[in-house]
């Protein structure tokens, strides 16, 4: 049976953070590779506008390790981070973030619906996304791992193209991919160059993917429909 995954470009504006909540915040441009500093004990709320940011922590001195990629409309909870040592928020790109005080948060979401309701679905839908990655780091091999996450940025911050194709943007520096995926840099560098000479992968620019036949790329990782299913049209 052959599987047709749907490739539509995720619902942007299902991700737009609600002006109520922006106003009652701080606005911050994000620099690539800016740090946003976080403090034990503190109460601040990130909501992530533009851009994407991932959670490191470093549990020995030698080695990072990238917990958690977070997306346009993704809202990031101090109190939710655990004390792990060298955890830090990192901006991936340039974007932007709302920082709220997660007491103001409160008291906005019990007077506003629109509030309330992109709260609840963000996080919602952040919980089964760590789950997934989680599984995917306990099962899958490297390529399937790699394969997961190229699909994973397709989906959100690519775009669709002739014949089934597709194009999206790499933000994540090879080393951090690898962090990510609990790889060696040099495996997932051979990983991606067999891609590239299967014609899973074509030829682009730095810092770009294209997919020419992106059921190819799906077909590589078991968690395809999965995957879909948590970056694709997420419910309002």
């Amino acid at each position: 049976m052959t599987m047709i995954y749907k490739t539509q470009k995720p619902d942007l504006a299902k991700r737009t953070v609600p002006p109520s909540m922006v106003s009652s915040g701080v606005v911050i441009a994000l620099r690539p590779r800016q740090r946003l500093g976080l403090a034990r004990g503190s109460e601040q709320v990130f909501v992530v506008r533009s851009g994407m940011v991932y959670l490191e922590a470093m549990p020995q001195a030698t080695s990072r390790q990238i917990l958690d990629l977070y997306y346009p409309g993704d809202v990031i909870k101090e109190q939710s981070i655990p004390q792990i040592p060298g955890a830090n928020l990192i901006a991936v790109q340039t974007g932007e973030v709302v920082r709220l005080n997660a007491q103001r948060l409160q008291a906005l979401v019990e007077g506003d619906p629109d509030a309330r309701r992109f709260l609840d679905n963000a996080m919602a839908h952040q919980y089964p996304r760590r789950l997934a990655h989680l599984a995917m780091l306990g099962a899958l091999t490297g390529e399937e791992r790699v394969a997961s996450l190229l699909m994973e940025l397709a989906l959100r911050v690519g775009e669709a193209g002739p014949d089934r194709a597709r194009t999206f943007d790499i933000p994540l520096s090879r080393t951090e991919m690898a962090d990510y995926l609990s790889l060696n840099a040099d495996t997932l560098s051979r990983i991606m160059s067999k891609l590239r000479q299967t014609g899973v992968l074509g030829a682009t620019g730095r810092g770009r993917g294209y997919a020419p036949h992106f059921d190819a790329l799906c077909r590589i990782t078991p968690l395809a429909e999965t995957i879909t299913a948590l970056h694709v049209n997420r419910p309002a």
